[in-house]
């Protein structure tokens, strides 16, 4: 403003893309229609001090249970396991600031201003893993969405046929008033499934969070032991703690006559000294009462466990980034990069066109000594040096 000093206001801050806990949710397949999410920049500063406005922050929904990486280096971020929980994957650049900022007694009318931040860009990873107190494993066509029905008010696709299940059934079933478990039907398991066989890796993930983990074996199988056998030890190959994990057996279709009459000689083949296997029926209710019992006792085992365990659980370190507030110089080929937080940030926010801000960019690099490795490092006239975003040219030494 003439004769009234610098009056450019600051700018907005952007928007941040942000992952909120769903609890209704139970899947990730909306991603498969829509991958890109783009907040809006924040508005421009303008003159008479008069700031920009904040974006907006977008808000992503995703179900409890999912995991979230860097891609492709499958880096953990985080995990959502609550309602409600919030995780900024992607977070907005800060607001550049206008010319009333760098006034002073002996520079009235500064031309300089900073650019905004540049937000973060980046690929992520998500992958769900349901979170259930009961899981119910097995080979296909074992009975076990049959017996969830059973159990609880859920009604998944049930058929004759192997995989009638390609993705986890929920039910919740109740043991009073006070206390209920949530159950989940796991996709049937066939041999090499560790190896992501029969999409053994996208059923098996399911498995790592449930407390209790249930084998249904099928009393009407060619061979019942065998087939449960190789279930287990998919499960072990996969990971061996869920081979530690309380595992009550249940053998299904005892209302078939050839089942009931071969119940004791797979009862006595299945038994060990930790397991006795449960014989039942969930068309006709044989045994249901029994397996709710066992199911409850090994809850209470899984709790007595988890308590016990807690204090050894492992820790998530934060590693301590040494270029955070520091830099260094690395050479890329024939050019030269100044790696370091503060140095990138400030380069971002760096209008080179603006001579005033070029020369107060050029002051830092002085101070901090960066001036002086770039030369020991070979810069000389016309060599590229990048720093964050930008792309400079090394001039002479005037």
């Amino acid at each position: 403003m003439p004769r009234g000093g610098p009056d450019g206001g600051d700018g907005g801050r952007g928007g941040s893309v942000i992952l909120l806990v769903e609890p209704g949710m139970t899947t990730l397949g909306d991603f498969k229609r829509k991958v890109h999410f783009r907040a809006a920049a924040g508005g421009p500063g303008r003159g008479r001090r008069a700031h920009g406005k904040n974006a907006q922050d977008i808000v992503i929904r995703v179900p409890p249970g999912t995991v979230v990486r860097t891609h492709p280096e499958g880096e953990w971020i985080g995990e959502l396991m609550e309602a409600e929980t919030r995780l900024v994957v992607a977070k907005g650049g800060r607001g550049g600031r206008g010319n009333i900022h760098f006034a002073s007694a002996t520079h009235r009318a500064p031309t300089h201003a900073e650019k905004g931040t540049p937000g973060v860009e980046s690929w992520i990873e998500l992958e769900l893993k349901l979170i259930a107190d009961i899981g119910l494993v097995g080979a296909p066509n074992a009975g076990k969405s049959t017996l969830l029905a059973a159990l609880t008010e859920a009604r998944p696709e049930v058929g004759a046929y192997p995989f009638t299940t390609i993705t986890p059934n929920l039910g919740v079933m109740a043991f009073d008033e006070d206390h209920t478990a949530v159950i989940a039907d796991v996709p049937g398991l066939i041999e090499g499934a560790h190896e992501g066989k029969g999409l053994g890796h996208q059923f098996l993930r399911h498995v790592e969070r449930t407390r209790v983990i249930v084998g249904v074996v099928d009393g009407a199988g060619r061979d019942p032991v065998e087939e449960w056998r190789a279930v287990h030890d998919e499960l072990r190959l996969h990971d061996a703690a869920l081979a530690e994990r309380p595992m009550p057996l249940v053998v299904t279709k005892l209302d078939l006559p050839d089942v009931a009459e071969r119940w004791p000689e797979l009862r006595a083949a299945l038994r060990t000294d930790v397991v006795e296997p449960i014989g039942v029926s969930a068309h006709d209710g044989t045994g249901l009462e029994v397996l709710r019992l066992a199911l409850s006792a090994a809850l209470a085992e899984a709790a007595v466990a988890e308590a016990a365990a807690a204090p050894d659980e492992e820790m998530r370190v934060h590693r301590f980034d040494p270029l955070a507030e520091g830099w260094d110089v690395v050479a890329e080929g024939d050019d030269l990069r100044v790696r370091g937080r503060r140095i990138e940030t400030t380069a971002a926010r760096t209008n080179f066109e603006n001579p005033e801000s070029r020369d107060r960019f050029w002051r830092l690099l002085e101070r901090l000594g960066i001036d002086v490795e770039l030369r020991r490092m070979g810069a000389g006239e016309g060599t590229t040096v990048h720093i964050g975003p930008a792309e400079l040219e090394w001039g002479d030494e005037d």
